[in-house]
């Protein structure tokens, strides 16, 4: 009984998560919302080149984010082609690695508080530790509370739904956002700059759009088995 209960949760979670999703595009006024979603897709996006810079050994600077919905993640050190590519290609990898995650975790209400809660406290290091602007700092910090007030005083569905909601958003900003993937410039807050797979094909010769094609055909593959995974806890 308390497994048949739980896996009715799950799908009463799963689909709450698609119907907002879907009323922030379609349900008039309620598209105010995407504004901020959007924001969360890029501050995973430039989490993920200033951590992997950090992983390969260099110094992650700064994150800004911009009204615009672009962002721009600062980093140094001594890197070669090889880990100049990497970097790139983390930022395109991480909203649809995040998404797989928590996927995974939104299969049981524990883990749905356990990953808020994690994802909640990074959030408030990444605002604290390495805000480049006051809109980085001020949106780090509010989506951090919010994250973390769920995770500790929210109900186990409203965990619940929360997860599987900011993983939906994430894996629908690596298809609407797909474009990004197939040109080698890109208009941000801070001006025209080299797309990421524009960087990667610097550094490894193929054309950027032969980079765009196989990073979008891992990120579907992540979100693939995020979403089997999440089914497998409903069975």
């Amino acid at each position: 009984m308390a497994r048949e209960l739980r896996r009715r949760q799950a799908w009463i979670a799963l689909l709450l998560a698609l119907a907002i999703s879907f009323a922030v595009v379609w349900v008039p006024f309620a598209e105010v919302l995407a504004w901020p979603l959007l924001l969360t897709s890029t501050l995973f996006h430039e989490l993920g080149h200033g951590l992997a810079a950090l992983a390969l050994g260099g110094k992650f600077d700064s994150l800004s984010l911009y009204a615009d919905g672009s962002g721009m993640a600062e980093y140094r050190g001594a890197f070669g082609r090889g880990e100049i590519a990497l970097i790139a290609m983390s930022g395109l990898i991480g909203p649809p690695l995040a998404a797989m995650l928590l996927l995974i975790a939104a299969g049981y209400q524990r883990a749905c508080h356990i990953a808020l809660g994690v994802l909640g406290a990074g959030l408030a290091m990444a605002g604290l530790f390495w805000a480049g602007n006051t809109l980085t700092l001020v949106f780090c910090l509010a989506l951090a509370f919010g994250l973390l007030l769920i995770a500790i005083l929210g109900a186990a569905m409203v965990s619940q739904i929360t997860c599987v909601f900011v993983a939906v958003e994430l894996a629908l900003a690596s298809f609407t956002r797909a474009d990004y993937l197939f040109t080698d410039s890109a208009q941000t807050g801070a001006g025209v700059l080299v797309s990421d797979v524009g960087q990667i094909a610097e550094a490894w010769w193929l054309p950027f759009w032969f980079w765009g094609g196989l990073i979008a055909v891992l990120s579907i593959a992540l979100l693939a088995v995020g979403a089997w995974r999440f089914l497998a806890a409903l069975r």
